[in-house]
């Protein structure tokens, strides 16, 4: 059910229920995938996704703290929380606790669309409806190179003007942050991407047909969920512009959670061997300028192997059929739950001879022999 054309070809208003022709809905538009779409289910999927996550949160926290005072005693939490003015974030403990609680999004965001529609729930994946693997592992691959390009250019421009860098210290617990790296901080990304590139465009593009509110109404809220400085927040803000940009233009999250997955594993192995400090909030325009340009060309080179490889961008959904309409009596050439024209029908039996009795009018009795009326 997905069709090749761009989003902003041509192509049947995608927001007109009384539309007979099949409708071609970009990604922030598949909330009208739902034939019983109300402006007001993104609302309500929202209360449900908050108390789903709340519930996941406690459970998480209470696990998480009970395994913790298991490991390293019962004075565990008050050394952690009550102990330094800040969280370490490169205590493993630390870590986990602040990465895997953010993974608890998906579910809770999959459970609160299960139940409020469009189905399937794939849908915030993706207009296929799923995620489309080959696409995402391309992304990672495209992802990879502009990093590891942007930051080999930047580390020889810090050797040409500092001198040599620093060498790498691993920090307490470096294998278990490697292994977190790894597994749980991609998840954190797909989670973050889910929801503010997925429900948060596809919201907006429930009430707002132009994708640039999709893309730029959400980005505040995920710019100001960070702690940086001014030059900090502008780097996420253009990330999250990026991220919305290529989820409307792929037609799904996978280039977004790639840029996202690459950008945070290697911020976070720079933190685990000692690079660079993770509790940092001060940035600079240099580093805004740098990563901004990493993820430019990320972007221009994904929407560009995307055209070549014709992935698809918008979904086609056609009309709900029109409904059946109950008959009483003979109709001229049709063929009735009786058998066939000319036979008697019994009141209620369904028929669709054609117009003009279907669509849209209620086929009349024809007076003849096989004719029965109610007493």
């Amino acid at each position: 059910m997905t069709t090749r054309a761009a989003p902003w070809g041509q192509g049947s208003p995608d927001d007109h229920r009384e539309d007979p022709r099949p409708r071609l809905l970009p990604y922030h538009r598949l909330g009208h995938a739902d034939p019983e779409h109300r402006w007001w289910k993104p609302l309500v999927e929202l209360l449900l996704f908050g108390a789903f996550y709340l519930v996941l949160a406690i459970v998480f926290g209470i696990v998480w703290a009970v395994g913790l005072m298991v490991s390293r005693g019962e004075e565990a939490l008050d050394e952690i929380f009550l102990g330094p003015a800040e969280l370490e974030i490169m205590d493993p403990a630390i870590f986990f606790m602040l990465f895997f609680s953010l993974v608890l999004m998906i579910p809770a965001l999959l459970a609160a669309r299960a139940i409020m529609g469009p189905r399937p729930a794939g849908l915030l994946l993706s207009v296929t409806g799923r995620l489309r693997w080959g696409f995402l592992g391309r992304c990672l691959l495209v992802a990879l190179a502009v990093y590891a390009v942007g930051h080999a250019a930047a580390a020889l421009v810090e050797y040409a003007l500092l001198g040599p860098p620093a060498a790498p210290r691993p920090v307490e617990g470096f294998w278990w942050l490697i292994a977190m790296i790894v597994l749980v901080v991609p998840l954190q990304c797909a989670a973050e991407e889910l929801v503010f590139r997925g429900y948060l465009l596809q919201t907006v593009g429930r009430w707002l047909r132009r994708p640039v509110f999709a893309i730029l109404l959400p980005v505040p809220l995920f710019t100001f969920g960070h702690l940086y400085d001014t030059w900090g927040l502008l780097a996420v803000a253009v990330m999250a512009v990026v991220a919305g940009y290529l989820t409307w233009r792929t037609g799904g999250l996978e280039a977004a959670i790639a840029l996202h997955v690459v950008n945070n594993v290697i911020a976070t192995l720079f933190g685990a061997l000692g690079l660079a400090d993770p509790d940092a909030e001060e940035s600079s325009w240099i580093a805004l300028v740098i990563s901004a340009a990493m993820q430019v060309l990320f972007a221009w080179l994904v929407v560009r192997a995307a055209g070549r490889r014709g992935v698809e961008v918008t979904r086609t959904v056609h009309p709900p059929r029109p409904p059946v309409l109950p008959v009483v009596g003979h109709v001229p050439g049709g063929h009735g739950p009786g058998g066939p024209a000319g036979t008697d029908h019994l009141p209620g039996g369904w028929i669709c001879p054609g117009p003009p009795a279907c669509p849209g009018r209620r086929a009349e009795p024809v007076p003849g022999p096989g004719t029965q009326r109610l007493p």
